[in-house]
């Protein structure tokens, strides 16, 4: 197993309360919660990221004409929305 470091972070009691009821619902410790969610946010893989680009690439959304676009816009035109 690799060497693990500790930190420590002070939050507030509303916080902690509530960080505490979540572990206690996924059944797991704060610390584990915690290190979920920065592994989630701040260190997600790049082959996570990489295949949420794929699928949102593969989804073929209609294309923006950005001159099209910029007409509109200085003419006032809604493009037909409600």
């Amino acid at each position: 197993m690799a060497c693990t470091r500790r930190i420590q972070i002070l939050m507030e009691p509303e916080e902690y309360e509530q960080i505490e009821k979540i572990a206690r619902q996924k059944q797991v410790s704060v610390g584990e919660l915690i290190r979920t969610a920065v592994r989630d946010r701040y260190l997600g893989s790049p082959d996570r990221r990489l295949a949420a680009a794929e699928r949102i690439a593969a989804m073929n959304l209609p294309g923006i004409n950005w001159e099209e676009a910029k007409r509109d816009i200085e003419e006032g035109c809604d493009g037909g929305l409600p």
